[in-house]
């Protein structure tokens, strides 16, 4: 049968056990802190979007309002002009 004796000092076990868990919990913060960076400048860009469409639509209600009050122009309706050839036509019969 092989034996192999294996002896490890409880210092050795608990300063590796300590190392991998300093290394991982750095890892982890910087990984958390790249994807915070990353969320930050999505966000900012969403605002910046958003902002621009509202800036656009007061621009496009300003130019309804400024249509609305130039325009004097009378709108007469399809329907008034086709009634009007029917009585004409109905008085020649």
């Amino acid at each position: 049968m092989l034996l192999i004796k294996l002896t490890l000092d409880l210092s050795v076990v608990i300063g590796i056990s300590v190392a991998t868990f300093l290394i991982g919990f750095l890892s982890r913060s910087a990984q958390l802190k790249k994807y915070k960076k990353r969320v930050g400048e999505v966000e900012c860009d969403m605002m910046a979007n958003h902002a621009e469409i509202l800036e656009l639509q007061k621009e496009k209600l300003q130019l309804e309002e400024k249509l609305k009050d130039t325009s004097n122009i009378p709108v007469i309706p399809i329907n008034v002009k086709e009634e009007k050839l029917q009585d004409k036509s109905a008085i020649k019969k």
